[in-house]
């Protein structure tokens, strides 16, 4: 089969998250401690903000192995 994709999608998702989380991590030294809301919202948004990337590649991934 085409087992490529899952090997491309493996070494291209792992890295894209180990750098947004290192991008969150750096954003939110700016953002912090101003106030517990801001904190709130800034953690809600960098913690769901991936999920729409990542369901793209998934459904990227089924589409063209469901063939």
């Amino acid at each position: 089969m085409f087992r490529w994709r899952h090997f491309a999608v493996a070494i291209g998702v792992v890295p894209a998250l180990i750098f947004y989380v290192g991008l969150c991590l750096y954003l939110s030294s700016f953002v912090t401690e101003k106030h517990a809301l801001l904190d709130f919202l800034f953690f809600l948004v960098a913690g769901l903000a991936w999920i729409p990337a990542a369901s793209a590649v998934v459904k990227w991934l089924a589409a063209h192995e469901a063939k």
